[in-house]
């Protein structure tokens, strides 16, 4: 017997643009604004920062594992390895 999940069941759920998780942050970040801005307006202002960071990094990094990349290549060593010696590089690369 062979279950078959429904088309829309497939999609991602989406509101306002943005898909379920980013919702649940925004409003997440919302809320503890809103409860933290009367006994301390700085901490109040940093859930509102980690809201707004979160969707502009969703925003510029859609892909699953894209940021994570990125970090990776920018935190990476970039060395070119070349098995020859320099003597002969600067031999054959001498303006004419």
């Amino acid at each position: 017997m062979e279950y078959k999940t429904p088309k829309v069941l497939e999609k991602k759920p989406v509101v306002a643009g943005f898909d379920l998780k980013t919702i649940v942050v925004i409003a997440a970040s919302v809320l503890l604004f809103v409860f933290t801005v009367f006994s301390s307006f700085l901490m109040s202002l940093i859930f509102i920062a980690i809201g707004s960071i979160y969707v502009y990094i969703n925003k510029k990094y859609p892909q699953k594992g894209e940021l994570i990349t990125l970090l990776k290549y920018g935190s990476s060593t970039k060395c070119i390895r070349i098995n020859t010696q320099i003597k002969s590089l600067i031999k054959t690369n001498e303006p004419l």
